[in-house]
């Protein structure tokens, strides 16, 4: 499979190939890896009601790694811990879901590696064309 770089103006990501896949998460999750992934999806059944499941994409970031679902269109997400109520692509809706989970996996393990792949995302996220949709959702 070759590698795909996808480039969103400054926001660079290098798409995981089908080899790596089983490799990501224990990298960068550690023993935590199937709490975290199930984490991501539970997340993104939180905020969207339509979202059934699927495949996601992994892509690697600068510093961390990132999950987007795959499925067309624009999702509406919508929590009232937050009071959040919006539309994003699917891409920023996987952003979305894997900050909020990093931060939950933070808090609940207290690894400084949950805050530092918080932390990467949250930066890379600063220049994605929905960066101020994501900010909203997470706020």
């Amino acid at each position: 499979m070759t590698t795909q770089i996808m480039s969103d103006a400054a926001c660079p990501r290098k798409r995981v190939s089908e080899n790596r896949r089983m490799s990501i998460l224990p990298r960068y999750a550690g023993k935590h890896f199937l709490t975290m992934e199930r984490l991501i999806y539970t997340v993104m059944r939180e905020y969207c009601a339509t979202y059934k499941g699927g495949s996601w994409t992994m892509w690697e970031i600068p510093g961390g790694f990132v999950m987007t679902p795959d499925l067309p269109g624009t999702l509406q997400m919508c929590h009232g811990e937050n009071y959040y109520e919006g539309a994003m692509s699917a891409d920023a809706a996987g952003i979305t879901a894997c900050l909020i989970a990093f931060n939950r996996m933070a808090w609940h393990t207290r690894e400084d590696r949950f805050s530092d792949l918080y932390h990467a995302l949250r930066e890379w996220t600063f220049d994605h064309p929905e960066s101020a949709e994501i900010t909203r959702a997470i706020d």
